[in-house]
């Protein structure tokens, strides 16, 4: 047997994966513009953490990044629901679900307890964190099991 008969073709990827990596990839390209565009916005001396929890943004930044975030989540989240398959769509619902509840669940018990001087003000961005920490360990589990 000689080398030539051990190494195997490399196959094309499917159209169905190669639409899922375009999401993907399309997805964490207008993350990267983001990131890179909100550090390069910030003044002089800002830390990350000040940058990244309470530093303020300037109008034409914010404005961007609200239509990149809305049109790149809506082209790549197409792309992705034409690409996956029904084990990988079932795992994306449930995650969303399970998501979602992250974030109703605490929200209201939030605002009730700040609102008796019992909690600090609502963090929206906290809220939304913890929930795509928790849709995220969800779609992997239930993706990979």
């Amino acid at each position: 047997m000689t080398e030539a008969d051990t190494i195997k073709p490399s196959r094309r990827a499917s159209p169905r994966q190669r639409r899922y990596r375009f999401a993907l990839g399309f997805a964490a390209v207008v993350g990267g513009i983001v990131g890179g565009w909100m550090v390069a916005d910030q003044p002089a001396g800002r830390d990350g953490l000040e940058m990244a929890f309470n530093g303020s943004l300037s109008t034409s930044f914010a404005m961007g990044a609200s239509l990149f975030w809305i049109l790149g989540l809506a082209i790549s989240m197409t792309i992705y629901h034409r690409a996956i398959d029904d084990h990988e769509e079932r795992a994306w619902l449930w995650a969303g679900l399970i998501g979602w509840y992250a974030f109703i669940v605490p929200a209201p018990v939030w605002w009730v307890l700040h609102r008796a001087d019992l909690a600090p003000p609502v963090d929206a961005m906290l809220l939304f964190l913890v929930s795509m920490v928790v849709n995220a360990i969800v779609w992997a589990w239930l993706k990979f099991r």
